[in-house]
């Protein structure tokens, strides 16, 4: 059967794409329902393919069932033509010329950063990421600010406080150089804030392709009129992917 997914069944989608594996007693807690509801819910996911189930045994206890979202439950939440988006950037990486290659991905970057420049309507870099945060949320796509926002005063000197739309993209955002905040002038890079996908935006791609990463990085730092270091990746190993703003002279 196809089409009987409803819309509780996507806030399920949701909390395992972004907290992981879960089974039916934590997905009753965390939502404040019965774990019959759970079970119905989850056989319409799995029916659709969207969430699959495994075995997780530990000790000498009873084995429990545990569900995950699937490659489809990813692309059935949030509405971000995966598969156009998909072929194009493996059709870009596919140019044999790099310097071509990188000046069409900083296009692309500059393109998507005017689409959501009109959303925008902070004028600093800590009101930017804010903005940033609503968005991507708008989108399912669960980002959060961490860190110090004050610390992003010398950002926003930086970047001069003024409104994004007075700056065309690639102009006011210089490259991110995560060396320069640990030299005597500037802030300490711990103390900077970040902005922290709970969720990778391009799951897929991410898999194959760590280009892509760079990608956002620049993107974000083009949104946020500031430089911005991937601080974190899970591709290396972290938890999460963590872009942390790299700040300039108080």
């Amino acid at each position: 059967m196809t089409g009987v997914v409803v819309e509780s069944d996507i806030d399920i989608l949701d909390y395992l794409r972004t907290a992981g594996p879960a089974t039916v007693s934590q997905l009753a807690r965390h939502f404040s329902v019965t774990p019959t509801a759970v079970r119905q819910r989850l056989g319409r996911l799995v029916a659709e393919g969207l969430v699959d189930r495994f075995v997780q045994r530990e000790g000498r206890g009873r084995p429990r069932h545990v569900y995950r979202i699937t490659g489809k439950g990813r692309l059935r939440i949030g509405s971000n033509y995966a598969d156009l988006a998909c072929a194009l950037w493996h059709a870009i990486r596919k140019i044999p010329d790099d310097a071509t290659q990188k000046r069409i991905i900083t296009l692309v970057a500059e393109e998507l950063t005017r689409m959501y420049l009109p959303q925008m309507s902070g004028l600093t870099v800590s009101e930017r990421m804010g903005d940033v945060v609503r968005i991507l949320g708008q989108r399912r796509l669960p980002f959060l600010i961490e860190g110090e926002t004050v610390h992003a005063t010398a950002c926003n000197n930086e970047a001069g406080g003024t409104n994004l739309r007075d700056r065309p993209p690639g102009e006011a955002v210089s490259p991110a150089n995560p060396e320069d905040a640990s030299e005597p002038g500037h802030l300490a890079r711990k103390k900077a804030p970040s902005l922290v996908a709970a969720a990778c935006p391009y799951p897929d791609l991410a898999e194959i392709d760590p280009s892509i990463c760079e990608f956002e990085r620049l993107w974000l730092s083009e949104l946020l009129g500031a430089p911005v270091h991937l601080a974190e990746c899970r591709r290396n190993g972290g938890h999460r992917c963590r872009f942390e703003v790299v700040c300039g002279d108080a």
